[in-house]
């Protein structure tokens, strides 16, 4: 076998492979019109909020569905990602007594409608 077939069975064993999505961003980051700012800014985003976030404003709904109204839980709630929502949900419906109330169904509908009026 050549260089030139070998090659080309490569090309086409990695044809075949799934597209890894990370490295499809990554190129299109690396495109001739994406300014080097848009791409700083895009790399540079969080897409999760820090861990002692979600745990700050899980001290803070050990209050109960009342929190809510305070604006530095808003602001924490506003940062969280739709994965760590779902878990902030969970973990208030599983509250042990010692720690706070459990929250009810109603409360989490609370907590969402607030996450999707300051998240937007």
């Amino acid at each position: 076998m050549s260089l030139a077939q070998a090659c080309r069975e490569a090309d086409k064993e990695q044809r075949r492979k799934p597209v890894d999505a990370r490295l499809a961003r990554l190129r299109k980051l690396m495109a001739d019109d994406v300014l080097l700012d848009r791409a700083w800014c895009e790399l540079n985003a969080r897409s999760r909020a820090a861990q002692s976030t979600v745990e700050a404003l899980m001290y803070s709904l050990r209050n109960g569905v009342s929190a809510l109204a305070r604006p530095d839980v808003l602001r924490r709630l506003a940062e969280l990602s739709d994965a760590q929502v779902r878990e902030i949900a969970t973990r208030v419906l599983k509250f042990k007594a010692h720690i706070a109330p459990a929250w009810t169904s109603e409360d989490v509908r609370v907590l969402l409608a607030a996450r999707s009026k300051v998240h937007g």
